[in-house]
Parts: structure tokens; C-alpha cells; sequence
């Protein structure tokens, strides 16, 4: 009895906190953007950006890494998953290293994309930003092919470099990397010295601040996943590009932003025979596939102070994502078919969320999203390659319904940042899971981080 008690003591006081800077588990807790994930064959998500736009926070530091200027000195953990330290030099500058980050959970890479509404939800069931919450995003690799020997980035890294020199800057460069020369099958060819499986993945951000206008840009260069074998050659691209702004007045924070996605590659053509079953005549769609999405976005958000502490973040933005998917497999006509080939998603969220301090070493927080409005346009209704086309149809998506808690315990300059759920659950519920008990399965994120 004595031992329950006690550990029930340990785990409330750990659920408890003053506000922090940010963390995923806050995050998690306070909401996000929507995450765009194709209903084609290539099965890629994505989001508009790395952090949140109408709330600060330090992840917001991987789309604008101006805000390393505000964050500096501090170390974060995320348990299970990543980390880094930011920390001042000379007063004026600031640097930053941050590992790992993105490659939370298991290693393993995202699951194969559904047709249903509501498919966020193989990905962790988030709508949050941070490429951490949801099952590992290998940034580029293991996208276009069901190859084993097709492998994706691992162990990223991340550097940041900024200053306020009368405004603040930021720079922020980001690379991962993995190569396997170590093939299954080598033996296959009678020379293999070249074979081998390797995927890079390089990204740069640039941001700054003027007078409450905080724009930034980013940019995918150079990053592509490939794999040599003794008859196939593979090779996946991706190529990014994001740009947007912020802008703070009083409690206003309106926000845009744009982003352009594209994956691409030659495919496997081995592997996808087209409706006829003749290997040597596999449809162009299938020898080079590609994911394109191009996703904008704008909104307002607003922070309202009710009391000391105390304060209530408002948000309603609208989205749209243009996609064209042509990874499908045709002989699939019940699955990856024309019609989740080319659409269109426009989404309205509505965030609400509350963080106050309840004493000075404990923060409580909750957030509830909402979609308002979430279709799709079909620009071809099709359901089978040889189908008649029915165009510009109209489908409602389930949309997102969440409502999540969270806290944070402090204790002198250490956070510990917590978000509710379930650890023993899938990995699409672990977040939404319902079930909460005061066990090892208690959170389902838990941050640290220490300031001085």
C-alpha cells in the first residue's frame, strides 16, 4: 500500500509545472496545423511547417531560427527520441545543436497511406507539427518501393547560428544520412562492387524579426535516397520549399505560409506490373512516380489573458492542399486508384487551449481542435483506371475531434513537460487514448529541459 502511494506521489508531482518555453509535449497538448498525407500510392505526409504559427514556443525555432535569439541557453530532452542545447555567445549571437530530430518511437518508417478520412491517424494521430510526433519520418527513402533493401535517413542532426544585431537572424541547417553497402543479395552479380543502398537529406532555414513581422523561408536541396542492384537502379527525390510570416500585435498573431512538397523517383517497374502484367510495358506513372503537394495556409491566432498565468490561446485558420499522386498501382481498382490521384483538401481548424499556473512550481494545461470544415474535391471520380471520369465531386472528411491534457513541474531552472495518454496503445492512440492511470503508462510525451 505504502509503495502505491508513494509512486502515485512521485507521478503527481511530475504531472505538474510552471509554464516552459515549449516542448513536444506541450505541443501535443496545445495543438498544431493540420498534417497533409496523400490517399495515393506513395503514401508521403507532410506539414506546413516544424513548430506551431499561432502560439510561441522553441520548436518554433525549426522553421524560423531567428527565435533562437529568445531561446537561448537552455537544454531539452524529449524522452525516447531527440534533444539539443541553444546557448548564447558574446551577447549578441546564439547557437544551437539539436539530434534526432524527427526519428522518435520505434526507427521504423511511416506506414503505407490509407483511403480512408481521417488518415492522419495511421500517422500517430497527430495533426501536430513537429515531424517527431508521429512515427518516424525518414526524410527521404523507403517511400516508392516495398524493397527491404530500400533504406531511409537516420540519426539527423541540426545547427543554428543567429543574432541580434539591431534585429535578430537566424540561419538553420539540417542533415541526415544513412548508407548500406552491406546488400542481401550482392552475390547476385558477378561484380558488385558498386552496390549499395544510401539516402542524404539536406534543408536550410533562414528567419528573422522586424517591428512584430517574423518571415522565413526554407529550402530542400539535394536529397535523394537510391539503391543499386545488379539489374534495378531506384532513386527517390525530395525537394522542398516554404516560405511564410508571422506577425504580433498585442495579443494578434495573423500568420501565412506556402509550401511546396515534391517526391519523386524511377520507381520499381520490377515490382508494379501494369494491367496487363507485361513488366516491359509498366505505365510512365509507375517507372517514375511522383507526390506533389502544394499546401497554403493562413489565420489568426490570439493569446488572451484572464488572470495571472493564466491564458487562453485562440486559433482558426483556413488550408488548402493541392495534391497530384501518380504512384498508384492500376491494378488495384479498389485501392490507389485516379480517383486519390489528383484532389484537392480544404480544411478550416478551430484550436482553443488554456495553460495556467496553478501554483509557482505546477502548470496545467488542455487544448481541444476542431475541424469546421474539412473536404475533398476530386478533379477525376473514377474508381479504376479504364473508369468513366465523373469530374469535381465533392467527399466531407471525418476531420479531427481531440481533446487532450497536459502539465509541467518546475523546479528551479528544470521543466519537466508531460502530455496524457497511453503508452501501451497503438501508436495511432497512444495520444488519444482515453485510458490514463498512474503507472509507467501514464504519458504518452514527456519533455525536460533546463534554463539558465
Amino acid at each position: 500500500m505504502k509503495g502505491k502511494f508513494l509512486t502515485t506521489a512521485i507521478l503527481a508531482t511530475l504531472l505538474v509545472g510552471s509554464n516552459s518555453f515549449a516542448s513536444i509535449a506541450r505541443q501535443a497538448v496545445l495543438g498544431g496545423q493540420p498534417t497533409f498525407i496523400s490517399a495515393g500510392g506513395s503514401g508521403v505526409a507532410t506539414d506546413a511547417v516544424n513548430g506551431s504559427l499561432w502560439y510561441d514556443g522553441d520548436y518554433n525555432v525549426f522553421y524560423n531560427p531567428s527565435y533562437i535569439n529568445d531561446n537561448k541557453n537552455y537544454v531539452t530532452v524529449e524522452k525516447g527520441g531527440e534533444g539539443g542545447f541553444f546557448k548564447s555567445e558574446f551577447e549578441n549571437f546564439a547557437y544551437g545543436v539539436y539530434f534526432n530530430r524527427g526519428q522518435a518511437g520505434d526507427g521504423g518508417t511511416v506506414a503505407a497511406a490509407p483511403n480512408a478520412a481521417g488518415a492522419e491517424a495511421t500517422y500517430g494521430g497527430t495533426s501536430f507539427v513537429s515531424p517527431g510526433l508521429r512515427i518516424s519520418n525518414r526524410f527521404v527513402g523507403t517511400q516508392f518501393t516495398a524493397l527491404s533493401n530500400m533504406t531511409g535517413t537516420i540519426r539527423p542532426i541540426d545547427l543554428f547560428f543567429g543574432g541580434d544585431t539591431g534585429l535578430k537572424w537566424g540561419m538553420h541547417l539540417s542533415w541526415a544520412y544513412n548508407r548500406d553497402q552491406s546488400i542481401a543479395n550482392k552475390t547476385a552479380s558477378a561484380n558488385n562492387e558498386s552496390l549499395e543502398a544510401s539516402a542524404r537529406y539536406w534543408h536550410v532555414d533562414l528567419g528573422t524579426q522586424i517591428m512584430g513581422f517574423e518571415p522565413f523561408v526554407g529550402l530542400t536541396f539535394a536529397s535523394k535516397a537510391q539503391m543499386n542492384l545488379p539489374t534495378t537502379n531506384i532513386v527517390e527525390n525530395l525537394d522542398e520549399f516554404n516560405v511564410g510570416f508571422r506577425y504580433k500585435y498585442e495579443g494578434w498573431t495573423p500568420y501565412a505560409t506556402f509550401k511546396k512538397y515534391r517526391k519523386s523517383g524511377n520507381g520499381n517497374p520490377a515490382a508494379v506490373p501494369n494491367t496487363l502484367g507485361n513488366v516491359s510495358a509498366v505505365q510512365p506513372s509507375i517507372l517514375s512516380p511522383s507526390a506533389r503537394m502544394n499546401i497554403w495556409g493562413v489565420g489568426i491566432g490570439h493569446d488572451t489573458k484572464v488572470a495571472d498565468g493564466v491564458h487562453i490561446y485562440k486559433n482558426i485558420g483556413f488550408w488548402q492542399n493541392s495534391v497530384l499522386d501518380d504512384t498508384r498501382d492500376p491494378t488495384n481498382t479498389a485501392g490507389f486508384s485516379e480517383l486519390n490521384s489528383n484532389y484537392k483538401d480544404m480544411i478550416v481548424p478551430l484550436n482553443v487551449a488554456v495553460e495556467g499556473e496553478a501554483t509557482s512550481w505546477l502548470t496545467l494545461r488542455a487544448g481541444a481542435t476542431y475541424d469546421l470544415i474539412n473536404n475533398r474535391k476530386f478533379d477525376h471520380n473514377a474508381t479504376a483506371e479504364s473508369g468513366l471520369s465523373v469530374n469535381d465531386k465533392t467527399q466531407s472528411q471525418a476531420g479531427t475531434v481531440r481533446f487532450r491534457v497536459g502539465s509541467t513541474f518546475k523546479f528551479g531552472k528544470l521543466a519537466v513537460d508531460s502530455a496524457f495518454g497511453n503508452g501501451t496503445a497503438a501508436a495511432a492512440q497512444q495520444l488519444e487514448n482515453s485510458n490514463v492511470g498512474f503507472d509507467s503508462q501514464t504519458f504518452a510525451y514527456l519533455s525536460a529541459s533546463y534554463h539558465w
